[in-house]
């Protein structure tokens, strides 16, 4: 049986959750401000390199949101075990 000291980086269950919910919110507000810039790189006529990048950064980041999402539902299930 799993206990919280065996829990990544020695931290409580419930504190990690908190930590990696935090982080999830903060990922999810950047992909969101940069999707609202790819739109405007569009109606402004940025050049396609520019937006580009802009997506590959928000790709990279919802690769990073899909990590954490899968990793709070892992320490849920390793919390709620009895």
């Amino acid at each position: 049986m799993q206990t919280q000291e065996d829990l990544p980086f020695n931290m409580k269950g419930h504190d990690k959750v908190n930590d990696l919910k935090k982080y999830w919110i903060g990922l999810i507000s950047r992909h969101r401000k940069l999707d609202t810039e790819i739109k405007e790189g569009y109606a402004h006529y940025r050049p396609d390199q520019y937006i580009k990048s802009l997506k590959l950064n928000k790709l990279h980041l919802k690769q990073e949101i899909e990590t954490v999402r899968n990793e709070v539902g892992d320490l849920l299930n390793i919390i709620s075990k009895p």
